[in-house]
């Protein structure tokens, strides 16, 4: 029997998307606490999910977030299987946030490409000399 005081899985997956959007978007908890009338404290708990968000406060989070309320519920049936969520650090989140506002496919792929390229290069070899 799971413990009452222990944090619901689905309160502690929409927190986390909560939390990768704000991230996303580049806003503080401070900043998204102003835009909903609460502390930033209340905007911690929410992406702990130690406190759950009411219904009209994810609609005004929704808002405040530019996102729909499908977003903010993101992997919720996933939240209760065994295989963990990746946590990536916030410029990850606010690289992908950019990645998404790029409008051309080909940009897009060259990014990608780019980004593989630089995250496999070996960094144990020396570099070439120029010529």
């Amino acid at each position: 029997m799971p413990n009452p005081k222990s944090p619901n899985e689905i309160d502690v997956t929409v927190g986390r998307n909560v939390r990768r959007i704000r991230n996303m978007i580049g806003i503080s908890q401070e900043a998204l606490a102003a835009k909903l009338g609460l502390t930033f404290q209340q905007v911690q708990k929410y992406e702990k999910g130690t406190n759950r968000i009411s219904a009209s406060k994810l609609v005004a989070m929704s808002q405040a977030l530019d996102c729909s309320i499908a977003q903010l519920f993101a992997d919720v049936e996933a939240s209760t299987n065994t295989v963990p969520v990746p946590n990536f650090s916030v410029a990850a989140l606010k690289l992908a946030g950019e990645f998404d506002k790029i409008a051309s496919d080909v940009q897009r792929t060259a990014v990608a490409k780019l980004i593989q390229s630089l995250a496999h290069h070996d960094t144990t070899r020396p570099a070439l000399a120029e010529e």
